[in-house]
């Protein structure tokens, strides 16, 4: 995951890092009830590392809020505002070699036979590998992800996200049915990459919401929408971008009046993309199906450009 462009990441800011799991390694935690990880080995080795961290640098905050999920961690990590300060991307790859040593001796010491990598594979000994300083991702993928926490509310939003993940993570798994990339799928003459539940595209009403961000709501454009909303019911789905304070409201009536959603966004779905806090139990329960016409990109988007995708998106849905 490329960095920020022109960001300093020496800033004495709240950082969230999310390290994820190289296909093949044991997993960090084992998921067994809603809201619970059960630690194993690499958990405890992992917890030892991430508690000791900042006692060895002085640009560092104690890393107190953290979660350790079966295939990734998430962490909040604050760099303090002294005089000399590593970067962000510095401390996270420290972290990640402490974290592949900590865990490889963990195991080792668990009576890994002779000769056995992390993953099971036949290989050098991942102990000898990371202690010679050549760990090269032995236990996470090296794209890890970072978000800058800048703005008024984000510091508690990230520590919810952080501690809610076990429990997103297990209505995931329950309702996997509905957490899933069914294909591309045909809508208002193209076709789109998707995410959710496709058997919405067959419910008998699918009203389409375009509003402008310039009605007022007191207007009779914004009453209208409304009112259209509010006649969905269980049997029909909003189809929109449900961006702009219009469009939220009538997002708002179709759920109060237990309606579905089609949500029509201008970015693609990565690998590990998820739908926010927000929107998880819907899909649970099968009231969500997000369709894009973009694949995923590996840079952030532009407004304009994020703008304009809305722009031709809405266009198919009036000509729909």
């Amino acid at each position: 995951m490329p960095r920020l462009d022109g960001f300093d990441y020496r800033r004495p800011l709240f950082y969230m890092a999310t390290l994820k799991k190289r296909p093949g390694v044991p997993e960090f935690s084992e998921l067994v009830s809603p809201g619970r990880c059960r630690p194993n080995a690499v958990t405890r080795a992992m917890l030892d590392c991430l508690r000791g961290f900042a006692k060895q640098w002085a640009c560092v905050e104690p890393i107190e809020c953290f979660t350790i999920m079966p295939d990734h961690v998430h962490l909040l990590l604050k760099i303090r505002p002294v005089e000399k300060r590593l970067s962000l991307p510095r401390l996270v790859c420290v972290l990640m070699r402490q974290l592949e040593k900590a865990v490889a001796s963990a195991i080792g010491g668990a009576g890994t036979p002779p000769g056995q990598t992390l993953s099971g594979n036949p290989g050098p000994s991942p102990s000898k590998s990371l202690a010679s300083g050549r760990s090269a991702g032995l236990l996470f993928e090296r794209d890890w992800h970072d978000w800058i926490v800048m703005k008024r509310g984000q510091l508690a939003a990230f520590t919810r996200y952080i501690r809610e993940n076990p429990k997103r993570a297990w209505t995931r798994r329950e309702n996997r049915r509905f957490f899933t990339r069914p294909g591309k799928l045909a809508f208002a003459g193209r076709e789109w990459f998707a995410y959710g539940n496709p058997a919405l595209l067959e419910l008998p009403v699918l009203e389409p919401f375009r509003c402008s961000r310039s009605w007022a709501e007191d207007s009779p454009e914004w009453r209208e929408a409304l009112a259209r909303a509010e006649r969905i019911g269980p049997g029909g789905a909003g189809v929109g971008t449900f961006l702009s304070p219009c469009e939220k409201a009538c997002g708002n009536a179709v759920f109060k009046v237990g309606g579905s959603f089609v949500v029509l966004s201008p970015e693609g779905f990565p690998d590990r993309w998820h739908p926010s806090r927000a929107k998880e139990a819907l899909c649970a329960e099968g009231r969500m199906l997000f369709l894009s016409l973009w694949p995923p990109e590996k840079t952030r988007l532009d407004n304009p450009t994020l703008h304009r995708r809305c722009h031709e998106m809405g266009d198919l849905l009036l000509g729909a």
